[in-house]
C-alpha cells in the first residue's frame, strides 16, 4: 500500500509528482501492475478523481467517498470499474479554474457514456468521514477494490456500424465486425476476462475469429469460440504442436476449436456482399496477415506494420538483415494493394500505439494534447521500404543498430525495434 498525503486536496500542482510516483510504482517486479487500486482517505475525495480521470488504464478498480471532478475529464472512467459514494451536503470547492460537478452528476455523465463499470451508493445526511467509515469500515469496499483486475476488464470503442474496436489490459486491440449472417472477431487479444459473452452482448450473430498471428497477444481463448481462421502454416504449426502456443487455449484441458486454413487473397464470407480478404505480410512473424474489409473500408493489420509506433522484428542477430529483406519484398508485393486500401481506416493490433508507447503520458493524449500522434497508413509503408533499403544499403550503418536501445532505427514515419532471440 501506497499513501500519498495531496495538501488541501488539490492536485493539480502535485500531479506530475504523483504520476511518476505511480508509474515507479508499476514497474517494480514485486508489484502485480493489473491489481492497483485507487482510493482516498476522507480528505482526498477530489484528488482520486482527477488521478483516476487522468490516468484511467492504471487502475484496476476506484472508490470515491464524495468529493467533485470535471466531468469531462471523467467520462474517461467509462471501462473502469468505479464504487462512488454520494455524501449529501457537501460544500463545492472553491476553484474557478476548472468546471467541477459532484458525485450524482459524475456518476450520470459516466452512465450517459456508455459505462456498465459503475456503482454509486447513496448516504443520507453525514459528513465525509462517516460516509466513508460506512464504506471502509462497516461495507465492503476494501474487499470490492482488492477483487478487481484489469486482465477481465476491456475497453469498448465503437467505430462504426458494424465494427467495434477491443482492448484489454495489454493495450492489444481487437476488431468485431458484423456481416448479415455471422460476425468477425479480427484477434482475440491475451486479456482473461469473458470475451465471447463481451461479443455476445455487442451482436446476436455467431462470431468466429481471425488471426493476423499467433502471438501470445492477439490469440488467446481461441476456443471460446466456434471456428478459428489463420495462416495455413500457422494451423498446421497449431495442431502439431499446440503446447508451442501454451496461450492460445484458456485453459491447459480446453480444446483446440476447428482452425480453418486462409492462404493470400482467401475470403471469409459474413454475408449480405460482406466478406473480409486475408492478405499475407509477413515480417513481424513469418506468415502475419491483414484484413481487408472492403464493405466497412477498414483494414486489420495486426502488427505487420506496427501500431502506429515500431514493426518489431524477431531473429537471430545473425538473420537481421535477411529478415529486413524477406520484409522488404513483402511490402513491395503489399505496395500492389495500396490503391484501392489507401482511404481505408488501418486498425492496429494496438490502437493505443498511434500516440507512441510512453503510458506516462496517458493525459496528454486522453487531453488530445499529445505530441506523438503517427495513425498507421500508407505513408507509413512507403516508408518502411526506405527504412529497410537504408539499413541494406549500409546507408544505415548496422552498428548503429546494434547499440541504439532496443535495436531501434527509424526513417520518416516509420521505425523499427530489433528483438534478438
Amino acid at each position: 500500500m501506497a499513501a500519498v498525503v495531496i495538501p488541501g486536496d488539490h492536485l493539480a500542482p502535485w500531479e506530475e509528482d504523483v504520476g511518476d510516483l505511480v508509474a515507479f510504482l508499476r514497474q517494480q517486479p514485486k508489484l502485480d501492475e493489473t491489481r492497483l487500486a485507487l482510493t482516498g482517505a476522507p480528505g482526498g475525495a477530489n484528488s482520486v478523481w482527477r488521478l483516476a480521470s487522468h490516468f484511467p488504464q492504471w487502475f484496476s478498480g476506484v472508490c470515491a467517498v464524495g468529493g467533485y471532478g470535471n466531468p469531462y475529464h471523467v467520462r474517461a472512467l467509462k471501462d473502469v470499474p468505479l464504487l462512488a459514494v454520494s455524501v449529501e451536503r457537501e460544500d463545492l470547492p472553491s476553484d474557478e479554474e476548472e468546471f467541477l460537478v459532484g458525485v450524482e452528476r459524475l456518476v450520470m455523465g459516466l452512465r450517459t457514456a456508455g459505462s456498465r463499470q459503475v456503482e454509486c451508493r447513496r448516504e443520507g445526511p453525514c459528513s465525509r468521514e462517516e460516509a466513508w467509515n460506512r464504506a471502509f469500515l462497516e461495507g465492503d469496499a476494501g474487499e470490492w477494490l482488492l477483487a478487481q483486475d484489469r486482465k477481465k476488464q476491456f475497453q469498448v470503442h465503437w467505430l462504426l456500424p458494424g465494427v467495434w474496436r477491443i482492448d484489454d489490459y495489454f493495450t492489444a486491440s481487437c476488431y468485431l465486425v458484423e456481416g448479415r449472417d455471422k460476425a468477425l472477431l479480427v484477434d482475440t487479444g491475451m486479456g482473461e476476462g469473458d470475451l465471447a459473452g463481451l461479443t455476445a452482448s455487442l451482436t446476436n450473430l455467431p462470431v468466429e475469429v481471425a488471426i493476423t498471428h499467433p502471438h501470445l497477444d492477439h490469440m488467446h481463448g481461441i476456443d471460446g469460440f466456434s471456428a478459428v481462421y489463420l495462416h495455413r502454416a500457422d494451423r498446421e504449426a497449431l495442431l502439431q504442436n499446440p503446447q508451442a502456443f501454451p496461450g492460445a487455449l484458456s485453459s491447459p484441458s480446453a480444446s483446440l476449436p476447428p482452425l480453418l486454413p486462409l492462404d493470400d487473397g482467401a475470403r471469409i464470407d459474413l454475408g449480405g456482399d460482406i466478406w473480409v480478404e486475408a492478405l499475407e505480410l509477413p515480417g513481424h512473424t513469418p506468415h502475419s496477415m491483414v484484413f481487408a474489409d472492403g464493405y466497412h473500408r477498414c483494414l486489420f493489420t495486426g502488427d505487420a506494420l506496427g501500431s502506429g509506433y515500431i514493426v518489431l522484428l524477431i531473429c537471430p542477430e545473425k538473420e537481421a538483415l535477411s529478415l529486413v529483406g524477406q520484409y522488404q519484398k513483402a511490402l513491395e508485393r503489399f505496395s500492389a494493394q495500396l490503391p484501392r486500401l489507401r482511404d481505408y481506416a488501418w486498425l492496429g493490433g494496438h490502437g493505443i500505439q498511434e500516440n507512441g508507447c510512453d503510458d506516462r503520458r496517458q493525459q496528454d493524449y486522453l487531453a488530445g494534447c499529445s505530441h506523438y500522434f503517427n495513425p498507421i497508413r500508407a505513408e507509413v509503408v512507403h516508408d518502411m521500404l526506405s527504412l529497410c533499403q537504408a539499413l541494406l544499403s549500409g546507408e544505415i550503418p548496422w552498428e548503429q543498430v546494434q547499440k541504439a536501445p532496443d535495436h531501434y532505427c527509424s526513417r520518416g514515419s516509420a521505425g523499427i525495434f530489433f528483438r534478438f532471440s
